[in-house]
């Protein structure tokens, strides 16, 4: 049964456009952009201050905010793929069958690619 209204506090909403903006860095806070408008007129004799809120979204936060929330812990990055790790299994071609034999396999194959080529982080 689904509810007729969700309230979400401010750190939530920050999270979540965090996620859906697939941000994974830097600390973030609530913005808001307010539209203000003074008037009056023949129906309202009485000035009057109307207040719209014009959008919502995030920002990049001081660390030292207490409201920030950081984008590293709420969405981290993937894993990166390391190359050559689907071909450690085909290479050995076995199940867990083999026991030992198996693991021995695994291991001689992986000591042999970190030889070859030792995956390195892009700077």
């Amino acid at each position: 049964m689904a509810n007729n209204e969700y309230t979400l506090s401010h750190q939530d909403v920050v999270k979540a456009v965090i996620i859906h903006q697939n941000i994974h860095e830097g600390f973030w806070t609530l913005n808001i952009n307010f539209n203000v408008a003074a008037t009056h007129g023949p129906q309202v004799p009485d000035p009057c201050l109307a207040v719209t809120i014009k959008g919502i979204g995030i920002m990049r936060a001081s660390p030292a905010d207490p409201l920030a929330i950081d984008a590293a812990l709420v969405n981290p990055p993937a894993p990166e793929h390391v190359e050559g790790a689907a071909q450690i299994a085909v290479a050995v071609k076995g199940t867990h069958e083999g026991g030992m034999q198996f693991c021995r396999d695994v291991y001689r194959n992986v000591a042999v690619q970190s030889a070859v080529k030792a995956p390195t982080k892009p700077g």
